[in-house]
């Protein structure tokens, strides 16, 4: 979408200037006709007066013109320009929520494993599954249950830092990656956990959903981006199997901790 853009932004510029040249051309040519038919009006039998204000008249209607045209053209690529950028935000966020989509984190998490395999840094990745989010959507509605999936993404985009990638997979499924790795990987995974099981809805006090985070690890789960998804996706269900609303490694950890399931 990205070298679309610049093509199509390219190529507008081009006729841009292109008509600019010709128009320029044009007019300088016109002026040219204009100053030798008045210096040899005598000569050519014209008069010179009559063709002077005629080419006036024609090279100031060229000249607005040229100004015109310029000028919607201009507009005509600062909106094209524009649209394309929104169309290449969409493509890589979620609608709902603002978070990257599924699209945009694919890229984003193969471009972070190439930087982090060459610099031999480690990452972390966060699959985010909520509990009881279902059980909202059926007694209280979709409008509810969309209201929630932007609350809680709002609230986790807090909690994470500047670097980091949140994005919506869809439904009520999210990923993290994270440069963090062991305790401070766990310490965010508890601020998550703190921030789903909060009162998330306004007008319903009482309704309260979980989170089931698995944790993986690259390279150690997992060299390439899908083993690492799977790796945390795995963990995230042993999660869900070990009660909900705690996380899990995708490797046995002693630093294991699982928050009080609610859902």
């Amino acid at each position: 979408m990205k070298a679309s853009q610049e093509d199509l932004v390219r190529d507008l510029r081009h006729r841009f200037n292109a008509l600019l040249g010709v128009s320029l051309f044009s007019w300088v040519t016109m002026a040219g006709v204009l100053v030798f038919v008045w210096l040899h009006g005598q000569i050519l039998g014209v008069n010179s007066f009559a063709w002077f204000v005629l080419g006036i008249f024609m090279s100031t209607l060229q000249l607005v013109f040229l100004v015109f045209v310029a000028h919607r053209l201009h507009s005509t690529m600062k909106v094209r320009s524009n649209l394309l950028s929104n169309l290449e935000y969409e493509s890589g966020h979620d609608v709902l929520t603002g978070l990257v989509n599924r699209r945009g984190f694919d890229f984003s998490l193969k471009e972070a494993l190439l930087i982090a395999a060459h610099q031999k840094k480690s990452l972390t990745l966060l699959y985010l599954d909520l509990d009881g989010f279902k059980k909202v959507n059926d007694s209280l509605g979709h409008a509810a249950g969309d209201h929630l999936l932007k609350t809680i993404a709002s609230s986790w985009s807090k909690n994470v830092r500047s670097g980091d990638i949140l994005a919506r997979l869809g439904g009520d499924e999210f990923v993290l990656l994270t440069s963090g790795g062991g305790r401070e990987a766990e310490a965010l995974a508890e601020r998550l956990l703190n921030a789903a099981n909060a009162s998330l809805l306004d007008g319903f006090p009482d309704v309260h959903v979980g989170v089931s985070i698995g944790i993986s690890e690259f390279p150690r789960d997992g060299k390439d981006a899908n083993s690492l998804i799977l790796a945390a996706d795995s963990a995230m269900l042993n999660a869900k199997s070990l009660g909900k609303s705690r996380f899990q490694w995708a490797i046995e950890k002693s630093t294991e901790v699982a928050a009080p399931a609610t859902c």
